[in-house]
């Protein structure tokens, strides 16, 4: 299964989860046999099951839009970003969640730019004193 074809599978099969806790929703998915516990799949599959509970609680964004523009952004990102770039996808697909809930882009000048930069970069900080490698399915929790 291509990458993309994950990414499509993660869009219908998140649609069916009706909890609001991000982390039930992942180990739900996480469960499914195209999702590998290493892969470029968790850029796509962190930030979805963020913006899941997030509209399952009652948040204001269209389901299906959201879902497809993680899908996009999560594709742009490399597998082994982790280890060639510092920067883990997983990560980095939760603070694209963030950018999708708050409507944040790189001009946006009321606040939320700057606290997903926040969180992200403490997020990178606490996987780094962990530690790899390859780190995804755990990256996630």
């Amino acid at each position: 299964m291509t990458i993309e074809e994950k990414a499509n599978q993660i869009v219908e099969d998140i649609r069916q989860e009706k909890g609001i806790n991000p982390v039930h929703i992942f180990k739900n998915m996480a469960k499914k046999d195209y999702i590998s516990i290493h892969g470029p799949e968790h850029h796509i599959l962190d930030g979805a099951c963020i913006l899941t509970a997030f509209y399952n609680a009652g948040g204001e964004i269209s389901l299906d839009e959201s879902l497809h523009k993680i899908a996009r952004e999560g594709l742009r990102m490399p597998g082994a970003m982790c280890g060639l770039w510092g920067v883990c996808g997983a990560v980095a697909s939760v603070g694209a969640a963030l950018a999708v809930i708050d409507g944040t882009g790189p001009l946006s000048d009321d606040g939320s730019w700057g606290e997903h930069m926040k969180f992200t970069s403490e997020a990178i900080a606490e996987l780094g004193r962990i530690n790899g490698p390859r780190c995804c399915k755990r990256d996630a929790m």
